[in-house]
């Protein structure tokens, strides 16, 4: 008998592919709204590792992208029309701090991952030092590179001055 494994297949399928397949997404929205929906799931998930997305995460996403259409919606449908309008702003804001709500679990939950010991050796002073060396660095280099034309330059033949000109004269001789 096979013991059954704990936690998270180390495969998971693709997020798009659960998105596509489990979420009628195509029968809630009208086609211009089903494009900026995908576009706001492409958008939305480019800022996570989809292999590290838990399923509450997938939830979240899928609810904040939702929630952007459907204000879009409401905003199209009372444009114009006052009375509509004062209604349609509660269900806006609720729709807002919903989000706003999501995007916050979202965030804990991403900062919660984070291994505190993988980033724990470096510092503001690493940091800060590393921008001194390369600055420093940058300015020798520049240095380097001024004294060697200034070298170039001082044996020049430009460089004789007018002593050569017709009309000049010395006149710190007694004649």
């Amino acid at each position: 008998m096979v013991k059954a494994k704990k936690g998270r297949p180390k495969n998971p399928p693709k997020f798009k592919e659960i998105l596509n397949s489990l979420i009628p997404s195509a029968d809630i929205f009208e086609p211009h709204e089903l494009e900026m929906f995908n576009g706001l799931m492409a958008l939305y998930l480019n800022d996570f590792d989809e292999s590290q997305l838990s399923a509450n995460d997938m939830d979240d996403i899928v609810s904040i992208a939702m929630n952007r259409v459907l204000e879009i919606r409401l905003l199209k449908t009372v444009k114009g029309d006052a009375n509509k309008q004062i209604d349609a702003s509660i269900t806006i804001e609720r729709l807002r701090k919903q989000t706003s709500i999501l995007k916050e679990n979202l965030a804990t939950r991403r900062k919660d991952r984070i291994d505190p010991k993988k980033y724990g050796g470096l510092s503001i002073v690493d940091l800060a030092v590393a921008f001194d060396k390369d600055q420093k660095d940058t300015m020798f280099a520049e240095d380097t590179a001024f004294e060697a034309e200034e070298a170039l330059l001082l044996t020049s033949d430009l460089l004789v001055g007018n002593k050569n000109d017709q009309d000049a004269s010395i006149f710190d001789k007694e004649e």
